[in-house]
Parts: structure tokens; C-alpha cells; sequence
């Protein structure tokens, strides 16, 4: 394998200006930047993870935040589909990925303050948004370079996200007019995600054009039994998350209760599709959000980028 040496020595400059060239200083020429280069490919020549911290300043990471889990919740899928879309661009970028995810607010701030000041990460991918969240209010104030995946919380911060309020309404409005259904519920988590209450303005909105009743079923509040004696008339069902579809379905079982009501569901998981295939599906593109975050992250003259979606039918593969 090549080093550094050998790169500088068949480009006939010191280390330092190979090592410098090589990530673009300003004290260099273009001109010997483009030799160095040239050669280095020519060698194939790759830094090695030390090598580039120090020439840099910065370790060539960048660090993955998870919102707070606590330790028995299952993986969540959408997720992880992020993180394979944002992996592809990193390795093409030559970067690597670090997380940091914990059971409580106080470890994910430590665990982020050890990545920046220990680890000399400086590039974050958060992926989710909370009002008052400690984590990103020391990002801002350590001036760290980071995109949030959702609506942010705060001016000024970078992002990307789906349009969650306009998925909302096409989803609500594929169960009325396609499906046939009068009474559709929404099922949210009672986590009070962003992306719920976004989802939801646009679910309200669907129904009101329609002349309907918005109804919201909180996995956290409401018993199954009680709310389906007091609200016979649902005839659909609208989840905000595969998650919290799966859930309400168990939730369910301990009650009589027709399962197989006409249901949709954001986000394209294989557990649900194994849990209950019927399901219309309305794909928001994790892997294409993870790409361009990390694409996001590196361009900052752009502030902010929105990822489509689309409806899925239960039998798409």
C-alpha cells in the first residue's frame, strides 16, 4: 500500500505539501494540488484515518445522533435505511460514520461533547428535532457543522426533510376518495415528534376538505376497547409510522375489533409488510434523505433541501 512518502516522492515535493495538497490548503498551488493528486491516484494512495485528523484538524467522520431510546425499543427501520443511504456517500467520500445514541438526554450530550473534543469530530448528521434539545444547542455554540433530518426547531439551522404535512394530506385523501373510507383514525405515538404533528395538520386538512371529523388514537393514553365502544364509526386507519402501526395492531388483539379495516402507513419497512401485507404504504425515501443529507453537510452554501414521496400500493413489492 502506498504512503504519503511515496506520493511525495514521485510528485518531488516535502510530506507536508503532499499532505496539504491533498486536502486542499490554500498555501498551495493549484497546480501542484492537481500534480499531487494526480499522483496520488496514480498510486492509490488512501490517508489513513490518523493522517487525515491531523492535516486537518478533523477526524474524516462524521457522527450520527439518534433521538434518545430508551434500551428495550426495537430498532427503528426508517432509521436505518438513512443510515445505508448516507454510508454510500460517505465511502465515497472516503469518511467513515460514528453514533451516538443513549437512553437519556445528560449521556447523548456527553457522548457528543467526547465525539467533538476528544474524537475531533466536527460534521453531525442529527436525526431528529426536539424544542430546548441540548445536544443541538451545543452543536450551535461549539459553531459544529450539522443537518437535522426533519423540521428544525431553531432559524439558521441546516436540514432536510420530507413535506410531511402535504404526505399527510395525499395519504388521508388516497383512504377517502380510493379506498371508500368515511371515518379514517390517526394513530400517532404520543412521542410528539415533529413529524407527527406535521403529518397530522396535513391529515386535518384532508378531512376538512371533505367535510369529516379528524380523530387521533395516542398510543401512550388510549385503551383500545374504551375508545372503539365510543367511536364505532372508524372504518380506516392512518398510522403515523410503521412503529406505531405495529403497536396499535397489538394493541388490538385484546380487543374485538375488525383488523383488517383498510389501513396506511408512512414508511416501507419489511417488518410490516411480514406483519400485515394489506397495508398501503406511503414511502417517504430514507435512503435518497441519508444521500443527500450527507451531500447537504458537505455543500454550505445550501441551507436546506426537501426529499419527495410517494403512495405504495399493498401489493408493490
Amino acid at each position: 500500500m502506498s504512503t504519503i512518502k511515496d506520493v511525495a516522492k514521485a510528485a518531488q515535493v516535502s510530506v507536508s505539501t503532499a499532505s496539504r495538497a491533498l486536502n486542499d490548503n490554500p498555501r498551495i498551488s493549484a497546480a501542484t494540488i492537481a500534480k499531487v493528486k494526480q499522483v496520488a491516484a496514480a498510486l492509490d494512495y488512501r490517508p489513513s484515518g490518523p493522517a487525515k485528523t491531523l492535516s486537518k484538524g478533523e477526524a474524516s467522520v462524521v457522527g450520527v445522533i439518534f433521538p434518545v431510546t430508551d434500551e428495550h425499543a426495537p430498532a427503528n427501520p426508517f432509521q436505518l435505511d438513512i443510515i445505508r443511504g448516507a454510508n454510500t456517500e460517505l465511502v465515497a467520500k472516503n469518511y467513515v460514520l460514528a453514533t451516538a445514541i443513549c437512553q437519556d438526554e445528560a449521556s447523548l450530550l456527553k457522548n457528543v461533547q467526547a465525539m467533538v473534543e476528544q474524537s475531533q469530530i466536527h460534521n453531525f448528521l442529527v436525526l431528529y428535532t426536539k424544542a430546548d434539545d441540548p445536544v443541538t444547542a451545543y452543536l450551535r455554540e461549539k459553531a459544529q457543522n450539522f443537518v437535522i433530518i426533519g423540521h428544525p426547531s431553531q432559524p439558521g439551522d441546516r436540514y432536510l426533510n420530507n413535506d410531511n404535512q402535504l404526505a399527510g394530506q395525499k395519504a388521508t385523501h388516497h383512504l377517502l376518495i380510493e379506498e371508500g373510507v368515511r371515518q379514517p383514525l390517526l394513530v400517532c405515538s404520543g412521542h410528539h415528534w415533529a413529524y407527527e404533528a406535521d403529518r397530522q395538520a396535513g391529515y386535518q386538512a384532508a378531512l376538512a376538505a371533505q367535510g369529516g371529523t379528524a380523530l387521533s388514537y395516542d398510543l401512550q393514553k388510549d385503551e383500545p376497547a374504551a375508545f372503539f365502544a365510543t367511536h364505532p364509526s372508524v372504518d380506516g386507519i392512518i398510522a403515523v409510522d410503521d412503529i406505531s402501526l405495529l403497536s396499535f395492531y397489538n394493541q388490538l388483539q385484546t380487543v374485538t375489533w375488525p383488523k383488517q379495516l383498510p389501513a396506511i402507513c408512512f414508511n416501507r419497512s419489511r417488518l410490516l409488510s411480514l406483519a400485515s401485507p394489506a397495508v398501503i404504504k406511503v414511502d417517504m425515501m430514507p435512503r435518497q434523505l441519508g444521500a443527500k443529507a450527507i451531500n447537504l453537510l458537505f455543500d454550505k452554501h445550501r441551507t436546506h433541501q426537501l426529499v419527495g414521496f410517494r403512495i405504495v400500493s399493498a401489493n408493490e413489492k
